[in-house]
């Protein structure tokens, strides 16, 4: 029952696994949910816990620091509900990056649905938190409850909670950083800085230009009585050159002695 505004109506979302006692099931899920607690009106955090195990959050989807939601109450158009959540400034971003660097094996439980408490830890020594304070998020709803947070947008806190268990890395992502994003930023960090990238354009005045005189290829020696016509290969001319060489051979020894010889015997002429 929704006692503001009428009945509840059925949202046919997802029910949370979790039906009675805590909703979030992993030190790190409790913590995001304990900045809500701390601040939040017990009343309407009970009735989000309610909304959000009976499917009530019909739409959840984590982005870049924030998360944007649909919430069934009791009017026929779900409410529109955003949890805004302050992204990591990019000296954060390189602060993260350099503590994988030092601590690479902290980087995979991320990867398989888990968050060591070591590199939220070390994090938290340079200043950096994985896990948003309550003063680091904002809600908003379209109800017209002017609590903060009202009953859905807790209800979809908790639903994210539940997203956490199962999927800690959705933490980057409200941080602004994508999982594989900062992968491939600890990657190129922990290569080094790159060689330098010597500019060519000052040589393109010299590209054409000859370095230095050509050496001296020498000339081949001659061996007397052989013309390039003994070096044409049979395999290559084909079985149907047969003395092909003895017909070319006298126009080669005139070439190389300047003058015309006589046509060989037995030669066809045209007209």
């Amino acid at each position: 029952m929704d006692s503001s505004y009428g009945r509840r109506r059925a949202g046919g979302g997802p029910k949370l696994r979790s039906q009675r006692g805590r909703i979030a099931q992993t030190w790190w899920s409790q913590r995001f949910t304990g900045a809500l607690e701390r601040t939040g009106d017990a009343g309407r955090l009970a009735r989000g816990r309610t909304y959000a195990r009976a499917g009530q959050v019909v739409e959840l989807h984590p982005r870049p620091g924030a998360v944007g939601a649909r919430v069934q109450g009791s009017r026929p158009r779900p409410y529109l509900v955003e949890i805004l959540v302050r992204r990591w400034s990019p000296a954060e971003v390189e602060a993260v990056v350099a503590v994988v660097v030092e601590n690479p094996l902290l980087l995979a439980p991320l990867f398989e649905g888990d968050v060591p408490p070591g590199l939220v830890d070390l994090l938290s020594s340079t200043g950096v938190e994985l896990l948003p304070e309550d003063a680091e998020v904002d809600y908003d709803c379209s109800c017209p409850d002017d609590g903060e947070p009202c009953k859905h947008a807790a209800a979809v806190v908790y639903a994210l909670a539940e997203r956490l268990d199962a999927e800690p890395a959705t933490a980057l992502t409200l941080r602004g950083v994508e999982l594989p994003d900062l992968l491939r930023r600890i990657t190129t960090a922990a290569s080094g800085p790159s060689a330098p990238v010597e500019d060519l354009t000052r040589h393109t005045a010299d590209f054409h230009r000859m370095a230095g005189p050509l050496p001296d290829l020498g000339v081949p020696e001659r061996v007397p009585g052989r013309t390039v016509a003994d070096d044409l290969d049979d395999l290559v001319l084909g079985p149907g050159a047969a003395g092909l060489a003895d017909v070319l051979r006298p126009y080669y020894v005139a070439l190389a002695s300047a003058r015309v010889p006589a046509r060989p015997r037995g030669g066809s002429s045209r007209r």
